[in-house]
């Protein structure tokens, strides 16, 4: 192995360093709906204030993309569907779709 590629190392970047990459206006995927959801992430963006982010999910969203919602970061959500499970329907995403601050587009 070449000296160089060895003494790299593994590339590691902090959350907030990782978040940052994520421009206004990005495509981000989320997955995990309640269980394994990248939620630090999401709470990453909404105190960046990212803006007009486009969200896909998959099996389907839940508090991240809420939280999301509910921060205000997001224009559209593309997902089969965004629930809390037993805790039920998702606040932010039914309130914002319905007001049309966030478009949906299905995916089934």
């Amino acid at each position: 192995m070449p000296e160089q590629i060895a003494n790299l190392g593994p590339a590691f970047v902090s959350l907030e360093q990782a978040a940052a990459l994520i421009p206004d206006g990005a495509e981000v995927a989320l997955g995990g709906r309640m269980q394994m959801e990248p939620v630090a992430l999401a709470r990453a963006l909404a105190r960046l204030g990212r803006r007009g982010l486009r969200l896909v999910t998959a099996p389907g969203g839940g508090l991240g993309v809420d939280l999301l919602i509910g921060a205000g970061c997001v224009a559209s959500v593309e997902s089969p569907q965004i629930v809390l499970n037993e805790f039920g329907q998702a606040p932010n995403f039914r309130r914002e779709v319905q007001a049309g601050s966030v478009r949906v587009l299905d995916q089934v």
